[in-house]
């Protein structure tokens, strides 16, 4: 009866057994799988994409600093730093990066890459041979004094340098977000492999308790008519239930059994209890083995240890991503606040250019000029100039505001001083004439090229001995209060530049026999296209024609204050439109 019990019960388990085992295996050979899959592809990251990301992104502001040291070095003539900078750009940190870049590509198998990025060096060294040009033109002071090298050196930086950087920019640009997406989607497939796994373990420990309960369900099939008390607990087990009582084990087949089903239901409670502890996160739980050739608590101890490694590698990681974000966060900063002191510097040459209050009052006692830009520099800028019994005063809008308008306002005073100061013309019409003129010069506005690159002036002539005002408008007017009524004076629909208009351009010019208490004003258009209001509508001309007749009354500065609070209780939270320039004078 013994032998047939052998010969028919142990198959059946050694069977399950060796069923369970081979599933638990190959599911932690499963995950071993994953994990070594997940650590080749982390280091692609970390050693291979993400340094080649963080190369794009230097040579990304290698070509930013190189557009702004080549422009300060053609606009600032004092800044040496800067064109230390330059040159140190070209000769050391470009040639390291570009070495960096090549070394890395080797790794990558990706054509497009090193195509389109072969084509960025290519247009980089040839932007390069463009800086150089300007570094060989500007060299001395005698140099910027020449006004056709500084005109031709700032032309290159309009026509060649920033379009040049733009088209670099954007191909850098989109290297770098092509990466970031290959990056992306290597990591979804990390997170997706990873919970592969999570769900490889559930389905492990699901299919284990399973095969327990056929491996009850064959032993109580086995033993069931000799082991009465065996077949219970059996049967608690098949029911998943953990017996409270130990079966007392003879020295025999059976007590052999009932010492394998008391170790089952022992490792059962520790394999459940092990298992539950991984899913809730804790790797540093404690397993105890059967013994030392126990397949399943070797097979639960290494898918522990490997969870635990691959843990502390993905921590490691996180905490070098972090630092690496909040380097390059500090980085960011930096450069924000370089910017930043570079448009104040920017706003400081641009007031330097503007003239001195006091130079006006010594003419015109009874005046104001209202100045609002619209950002840290203007579009809007005036010009004032007194040759002996002449003075020659101007309120110029140019186009755009920020810093593109505030280098039209360098440009434009420049070419008015030009003009006016060292060529002694004073006529209003004539000055209006040639600031046209030398501004296509300068911008080289002619053939095919199309643009709006202009600016709208004012200008009058007052000649103090006669009391006789000469006005002449590029598309800006002048308003003349005469005994309290109101006249416009339009000034020509062309403005100065701007090649969509002919460049053989009449203006006209008024004259007006001033006496004590009149008044006039010039103007840019920022202060009637600023929106506000109960409805967000623009102020209008009209509205303006209005507030210059109710303040009629006060004396010119009271004017200036008037003026200011009546415009910022109509704009409200609006932001600014545009840069505002208004200048009263009375006589």
């Amino acid at each position: 009866m013994k032998l047939g019990f052998l010969n028919t019960g142990f198959p059946k388990i050694t069977s399950v057994f060796i069923l369970v085992i081979t599933i638990v295996i190959a599911n932690i050979g499963f995950n071993y799988f994953i994990i070594k899959k997940n650590k080749s592809r982390i280091a692609e990251m970390t050693e291979v994409i993400n340094p080649y990301i963080e190369s794009l992104e230097k040579f990304k502001l290698i070509v930013t600093e190189s557009k702004m040291y080549a422009t300060n070095w053609v606009y600032l003539q004092n800044s040496i730093e800067d064109k230390v900078s330059l040159d140190s750009l070209h000769k050391i940190q470009f040639p390291a990066l570009k070495k960096k870049l090549d070394a890395q590509l080797l790794k990558f198998d990706k054509k497009q890459d090193s195509d389109s990025l072969v084509d960025a060096f290519l247009k980089f060294y040839d932007l390069i041979k463009v800086e150089k040009e300007i570094m060989t033109t500007l060299v001395t002071f005698d140099d910027y004094e020449n006004p056709q090298k500084k005109f031709k050196c700032e032309e290159i930086i309009e026509s060649e340098i920033l379009p040049r950087t733009q088209v670099i920019m954007n191909q850098l640009k989109g290297l770098i977000k092509r990466n970031r997406e290959d990056a992306a989607v290597l990591n979804a497939d990390i997170q997706q492999d990873s919970s592969r796994m999570t769900s490889s373990m559930l389905f492990a420990s699901i299919g284990l308790f399973v095969f327990i309960m056929i491996a009850v369900s064959f032993i109580s099939g086995g033993i069931r008519e000799p082991v009465l008390k065996m077949k219970n607990i059996i049967q608690q087990l098949g029911r998943g239930e953990l017996p409270k009582e130990k079966i007392l084990a003879n020295n025999d087949v059976i007590g052999q059994m009932a010492t394998s089903v008391n170790a089952l239901s022992d490792s059962f409670t520790r394999t459940s209890f092990f298992a539950t502890e991984i899913g809730k996160g804790n790797l540093t739980v404690d397993y105890d083995k059967l013994g030392d050739n126990d397949l399943l608590g070797n097979a639960l101890i290494n898918m522990r240890d490997s969870l635990r490694s691959y843990s502390d590698d993905m921590e490691q990681q996180v905490q070098e991503r972090t630092y690496e974000v909040i380097e390059k966060s500090a980085k960011l900063k930096i450069a924000y606040s370089e910017i930043k002191d570079s448009i104040s510097y920017a706003k400081r040459i641009q007031e330097s250019i503007l003239p001195a209050e006091h130079m006006i009052t010594d003419v015109f006692k009874d005046s104001f000029i209202f100045y609002k830009p619209k950002d840290v520099v203007c579009g809007d800028f005036y010009w004032f100039t007194k040759i002996g019994d002449e003075a020659v005063i101007a309120a110029v809008d140019c186009t755009g505001h920020g810093v593109p308008g505030a280098f039209m306002t360098v440009i434009g005073n420049s070419l008015l001083n030009q003009i006016i100061s060292f060529s002694g013309v004073t006529n209003p019409a004539t000055i209006l004439s040639q600031l046209d003129q030398k501004l296509h010069q300068t911008l080289k506005q002619h053939g095919n090229i199309i643009t709006n690159d202009g600016m709208d002036a004012a200008i009058c002539r007052y000649k103090i001995s006669k009391n006789e005002i000469t006005f002449s408008g590029a598309k800006r007017p002048l308003y003349y209060y005469k005994k309290g009524e109101l006249v416009e004076i339009k000034g020509n629909k062309s403005p100065i530049g701007s090649f969509s208009h002919n460049l053989d351009k009449n203006f006209s010019e008024h004259k007006i026999h001033v006496s004590k208490g009149d008044a006039l004003y010039i103007f840019s258009d920022g202060l009637q296209d600023q929106f506000g209001g109960s409805e967000g509508k623009k102020f209008m001309i009209s509205r303006f024609r209005n507030m210059l007749n109710t303040i009629q009354s006060l004396p010119m500065k009271d004017q200036a204050k008037k003026i200011e609070k009546e415009i910022a209780g109509w704009q409200m939270d609006y932001e600014q439109t545009d840069d505002m320039l208004l200048i009263g004078i009375r006589f």
